[in-house]
C-alpha cells in the first residue's frame, strides 16, 4: 500500500491516511450569523464518508469585525459552540476527524459585510475590497488575542480534533508578518522579529490554552506573491519558530487578497506550484508538513509521497468536484475521477457573491441535502439532442437513473473551442470525463445533428442544442474579412491586424488567443468597461495579459461600419485585415416547436438561455432528475 494510505500522527491525533480536506470558504453557514446549517453538514458528510481523514470546514471568525464573508462560520459567542458541535458530530459520524481553522480577516474584512471598521496592523486598504481599515491599537490587539484563546477553548468544547491558527492569505496575523501590509513603528513593526511578534504571541497563547488536549497547527502562505510582501526565506523562519513554540503540524498555501489568484488558484496557475517550497520545508522541520494549492492530478499526488515532498496532502476544490477522489486514487480508478478544472465559477465566485458553493462539474455540490438521484418512474425512452455539456450531463443523469437514452450530436463541440484559449485547457478534463462516463453507461451516441425534417421514435425529447453567435446589425458584417470568434478559437486562421468587436469573456479570451500568436488586436466594446462577468480570481490576470499583448482597448465605442479597409468606430476608421465578432450568444431552440407536437419536450442549457457551463450542467441535472 502506498504511504499516502498509511496512518499518520499530528501530535496526539492519529489520521487514518494522508489526505485532508483543505479549509476553503463554502458560503453555507447562516447568513450574517455564522450558524451551522443542514446544508453545510450534508456537504461535509458527503466528503467524510469517502475516506477523507480530516475535514477543515473553512475559516472560522473569532470576532465580529474579523469576518470576511456574510456566510462564514463564527466562533466568537458561546452560543456558537453548540452549532459547531452539531457540525463536528456530523463529520465524525461520517468517518472523518474535524479541524477548526480560527482566524481574523484583518484588512481583508469589509465594512459592507460586518458593519464594523476593519482592523489591520496599518491603515492600508485591501485592493480587492476597496475598504477602509484603521490601525489596530495595542488594547485591541490584546482583545483579539483573548478572542483567539476563547475560540481555541470553544473549538475543543465543540469536539474539534485539531485547531489551526491562520497565518496565511493576508489575514490579520499574516498581515502583521508582511512588509506589504505592516508599516508600524512600534515593537510590532519594522524588523522581522517585530513583525512576527504579535502572530507568535497569539499562537503561543492558543497552544497554552489547548494544553495538549488537541494539536495546534498553523496555515501559512509560502510566498505572498506581491513584490514587497513576505517570501519563502522569512516563511521558513516562521515555521521553525512555530515548531519550537509547540505546533504539531504546518499547512502550506500561498498568496493574499492582493494576489488572490495565488490563494485560490485559477486554471492558469500551474498545478502543484508550491511543491518545491514544501520539499524544502520538510527538511527543516520535524512536524508533518501539509501541502495544498491546486493538486487535482492523481499521479502528481502520488508523486508527492513517492518523492517525500510533503507528509499530508490537502485537497479543497478537488473534493467539491469529486467527493470520492481519494477512494478513486486508492483504487487507481483514474478514468472515473471528476477533476476540478479550476474555473472558480461555482465555488469562489459564488461564495464571494454571498451564495453557497456549487460546481460546474458536479451539479450536486452544495446541495447534498436536497439533490439525491431518483430512480426512474416510467419506461419512457428519451432522446437528447445536442452533445455539449448540458446534453451530456442530462444523458448521463438519466442513464444513472435507469432510463434508456439516445444522445445525438458531437461530444467535442463548443467545449473544445472553450479549451483552445490559452490557459483554458483544463476544460478538456470535464469534457473527457463526461465522454468516458457516457461510454461506460448504457447510452447510445449518434454523431448527427437532428434537423426539423428528422423524426424520432422516442417518448421524451430533451433539446440541448446550445446557442448561436449573435451577428450584429452592422453594415458590412457579411464581408469576407469578418469571422466569428468561436471559429477563430476552433482554428480558423486570421492574420495581420485584427479588430475584435465585443469585450466580454469570449472577446477578451480571443484577444489572448490571438495575442499569444503574435497578432495585434484592437478590442472594441460599446459599454464603458470590459470583461464583465469575469470572476475576481481571473479578471486581474486577464487585464495583465491584454497589456502584455499590447491589445488596444476602446470602450463606449459605436461600430458604424465594416469595410475592406477596416472598422469605422465612432466615425473614425481603424485599419485592420480581419474583424472578429464576439457579440454574445442567443439561444438555439429552433427544434422546440418541431418536436412539441408529438413528444414530451424539455429545453435545457444554452438552448433555453445563453449562459455559462455552470448553469447548463446544473439545469441539465435538475430536469433530468425529474423526468
Amino acid at each position: 500500500m502506498s504511504k499516502m494510505f498509511e496512518p499518520i500522527k499530528i501530535g496526539n491525533l492519529e489520521l487514518k491516511n494522508r489526505f485532508i480536506m483543505a479549509p476553503m470558504e463554502n458560503g453555507m453557514a447562516g447568513l450574517g450569523t455564522g450558524d451551522c446549517t443542514d446544508r453545510i453538514i450534508a456537504f461535509f458528510q458527503e466528503r467524510a464518508k469517502h475516506d477523507v481523514s480530516m475535514i477543515m470546514p473553512g475559516s472560522i471568525g473569532v470576532s465580529p469585525e474579523g469576518r470576511g464573508l456574510p456566510t462564514q462560520l463564527s466562533l466568537y459567542e458561546e452560543r456558537h459552540v453548540a452549532e459547531h458541535k452539531r457540525l463536528v458530530d456530523g463529520i465524525h459520524a461520517a468517518g472523518a476527524k474535524a479541524g477548526a481553522q480560527i482566524y481574523h480577516a484583518g484588512r481583508q474584512a469589509s465594512e459592507a459585510i460586518t458593519g464594523c471598521t476593519p482592523l489591520a496592523p496599518s491603515a492600508m486598504p485591501c485592493s480587492l475590497l476597496g475598504n477602509h481599515p484603521e490601525e489596530i491599537t495595542l488594547e485591541q490587539m490584546e482583545e483579539i488575542k483573548q478572542k483567539f484563546i476563547k475560540a481555541t477553548r470553544w473549538s475543543i468544547e465543540a469536539g474539534y480534533d485539531l485547531v489551526e491558527v491562520h497565518f496565511a492569505h493576508g489575514y490579520l496575523l499574516h498581515s502583521f508578518m508582511s512588509t506589504h501590509s505592516n508599516f508600524r513603528t512600534d515593537e510590532y513593526g519594522g524588523s522581522f522579529e517585530n513583525r512576527i511578534r504579535y502572530p507568535m504571541e497569539v499562537l503561543e497563547a492558543c497552544i497554552k490554552e489547548a494544553n495538549g488536549e488537541v494539536p495546534i497547527q498553523i496555515r501559512v502562505s509560502v510566498d505572498e506573491y506581491v513584490a514587497d510582501g513576505m517570501h519563502y526565506d522569512e516563511v521558513e523562519q516562521v515555521c521553525i519558530l512555530a515548531e519550537k513554540a509547540g505546533v504539531s503540524s504546518i499547512s502550506l498555501s500561498a498568496g493574499c487578497y492582493d494576489a488572490v489568484d495565488y490563494a485560490i488558484q485559477p486554471m492558469y496557475v500551474p498545478q502543484g506550484f508550491i511543491l518545491p517550497y514544501a520539499k524544502q520545508l520538510v527538511k527543516k522541520v520535524n512536524v508533518p508538513v501539509i501541502v495544498a494549492a491546486r493538486l487535482n492530478n492523481a499521479k502528481m499526488i502520488e508523486n508527492i509521497f513517492d518523492e517525500g515532498m510533503a507528509d499530508i496532502v490537502a485537497i479543497g476544490r478537488g473534493l467539491i468536484a469529486d467527493p470520492a477522489i481519494i477512494e478513486k486514487i486508492q483504487n487507481k480508478d483514474y478514468d472515473n475521477i471528476r477533476y476540478c478544472i479550476a474555473c472558480n465559477q461555482g465555488c469562489i465566485d459564488r461564495v464571494l457573491g454571498g451564495m453557497p458553493a456549487h460546481c460546474m462539474v458536479n451539479p450536486v455540490a452544495g446541495e447534498e441535502a436536497t439533490r439525491q438521484l431518483k430512480p426512474k418512474t416510467s419506461d419512457k425512452t428519451i432522446s437528447v439532442i445536442g452533445a455539449g455539456p448540458a446534453g451530456m450531463q442530462a444523458a448521463l443523469t438519466l442513464s444513472q437513473r435507469g432510463y434508456d437514452v439516445t444522445l445525438y450530436g458531437n461530444m467535442d463541440g463548443k467545449m473544445s473551442a472553450v479549451a483552445t484559449a490559452p490557459e483554458k485547457d483544463t476544460f478538456n478534463l470535464f469534457k473527457n470525463y463526461l465522454k468516458n462516463q457516457i461510454a461506460k453507461a448504457n447510452i447510445q451516441v449518434i454523431d448527427k445533428m437532428i434537423t426539423p425534417e428528422d423524426t424520432l421514435d422516442t417518448d421524451v425529447v430533451i433539446i440541448a442544442t446550445g446557442s448561436n453567435p449573435i451577428i450584429p446589425n452592422i453594415e458590412g458584417v457579411n464581408n469576407d474579412n469578418v469571422v466569428i470568434a468561436e471559429d477563430v478559437l476552433n482554428g480558423k486562421e486570421v492574420a495581420g491586424n485584427v479588430v475584435v468587436i465585443g469585450a466580454g469573456l469570449v472577446g477578451t479570451e480571443t484577444c489572448k488567443y490571438l495575442g499569444n500568436k503574435g497578432i495585434q488586436c484592437t478590442l472594441v466594446e460599446m459599454k464603458d468597461s470590459i470583461a464583465d462577468g469575469i470572476g475576481a480570481t481571473f479578471v486581474g490576470h486577464m487585464f495583465d495579459k491584454l497589456a502584455e499583448y499590447n491589445v488596444k482597448v476602446m470602450t463606449s465605442a459605436t461600430v458604424n461600419k465594416i469595410t475592406d479597409e477596416g472598422v469605422i468606430v465612432n466615425d473614425a476608421l481603424i485599419p485592420c485585415d480581419s474583424v472578429v465578432l464576439a457579440c454574445g450568444y442567443k439561444a438555439n431552440n429552433a427544434l422546440q416547436d418541431t418536436f412539441s407536437k408529438d413528444h414530451e419536450v424539455y429545453v435545457i442549457g444554452d438552448a433555453k438561455q445563453a449562459r455559462r457551463i455552470l448553469d447548463a450542467t446544473e439545469e441539465a441535472y435538475l430536469i433530468a432528475n425529474e423526468i
